[in-house]
């Protein structure tokens, strides 16, 4: 993924506002932040996998 601060410049949004939706998408297992290398979409797990977030049609089941 591109670096917070470039996403907040191009969306024209808070550096914060970038940095909180990360970490809600590090909470539900989506990306993974890696230090010094930056934040990469995180491998799928099965649908089936023990603690797999259930779908429903590419959106989780709590929103």
């Amino acid at each position: 993924m591109p670096s917070e601060r470039d996403l907040a410049q191009e969306y024209g949004v808070a550096h914060l506002t970038v940095r909180r939706a990360a970490q809600v998408l590090r909470e539900r297992g989506l990306v993974e932040t890696v230090h010094g290398r930056g934040t990469f979409v995180a491998d799928p797990l099965p649908e089936s996998a023990p603690g797999a977030p259930a779908q429903v049609r590419g959106r989780s089941a709590d929103m």
